[in-house]
């Protein structure tokens, strides 16, 4: 049994639209009965879904990955999803089946008790999660969907793999030891005269993101997805033309993730490019799912560049090039 999502829709040209593929886990309760319990992840993701395979030990995986398993000539490991959110479920493994993920350059294998459907739907339907949720970047859930009778949990894979493979996660890299970053007393200078918005669904990479440009000095004001990022820079627009002033006393650049609630990146920078004050600003896209595909739909959009998550180690670099205007090597 080998699955492939038979589409790759992230985005089309900023229609804020996704589908997401629903998969169970079977949580077994104290007194012996089940709770079935519903997840999500965009289709854009998932590369295919297959019967579980075998695997080979890895030694000294993090507790929650069960071996790594060969697939199309790639080793790929195995995640106990689960086991990872402390989920108890059946232990016949043969019942179930692993969905194999493709983003961040990585690929990952996540063993769930079922995958049922695939929903096409807006991204105002997607709802951010509480605010007991969202409290703590160490929190796995960055969106709700309602479906039916069922709420679907959206699960925060960045933060899942950053977990479970340590020496690959983001939160390793520190702006002040790049040599290709310029950190003294002139450039700090420039950029504390510059303020980042920075947009994305998820605490744990708002926070690196954030961590990062401050380090360097950038100001920086953060939005928990698109609708709050343009509703910020409308009401940036409104004090500029009431208090007479020039947009860039406000803000003077963003970094948008693409997959967030309520309005995803490629839609806000399509409303942003409609609003003659942010006509020219840099908007940089920051995301886990940047194809050539999404790239080019980006920039078509109106995007000045695009990372994928991972490189995190360009931000500095490519926030200087577009809002200091300086150039490497200059």
């Amino acid at each position: 049994m080998s699955t492939e999502p038979k589409s790759s829709i992230l985005t089309e040209s900023g229609t804020n639209e996704l589908e997401i593929i629903e998969f169970r886990l079977e949580k077994r309760l104290p007194e012996g009965g089940t709770k079935v319990c519903y997840y999500g992840i965009n289709v854009a993701k998932v590369r295919e879904v297959i019967r579980v395979p075998d695997t080979t030990d890895y030694p000294n995986a993090q507790p929650n990955v069960l071996g790594v398993f060969s697939l199309r000539g790639k080793l790929i490991p195995l995640v106990d999803l689960a086991g990872w959110l402390g989920v108890p479920t059946p232990s016949d493994v043969d019942s179930k089946v692993v969905i194999v993920t493709d983003f961040n350059r990585m690929s990952n294998g996540f063993l769930v008790d079922s995958v049922s459907r695939i929903h096409r739907i807006s991204w105002e339907e997607v709802e951010s999660p509480s605010q007991f949720l969202e409290a703590s970047d160490q929190d796995c859930v960055v969106a709700v969907v309602r479906q039916e009778k069922n709420l679907i949990m959206i699960l925060d894979f960045e933060k899942i793999i950053a977990d479970i493979n340590p020496e690959l996660s983001m939160e390793k890299y520190d702006v002040t030891k790049d040599k290709r970053v310029v950190i003294d007393d002139a450039m700090v200078a420039k950029r504390e005269a510059k303020t980042i918005l920075v947009v994305d669904d998820s605490a744990f990479i708002r926070r690196l993101i954030e961590n990062t440009l401050r380090s360097a000095g950038y100001n920086v004001i953060t939005a928990k997805d698109g609708q709050e990022g343009l509703d910020n820079m409308i009401e940036f627009v409104r004090l500029c033309t009431e208090e007479n002033l020039p947009i860039s006393e406000f803000v003077d650049g963003v970094v948008s993730d693409v997959e967030m609630p309520k309005m995803d990146g490629m839609h806000l920078v399509k409303r942003l490019r409609e609003i003659e004050e942010y006509k020219s600003i840099p908007i940089v896209m920051f995301s886990s799912l940047m194809s050539d595909d999404n790239r080019k739909k980006a920039m078509d959009l109106g995007a000045n560049d695009t990372i994928t998550k991972p490189e995190i180690g360009r931000m500095v670099g490519l926030m200087d090039s577009f809002v200091l205007n300086d150039k490497p090597g200059e």
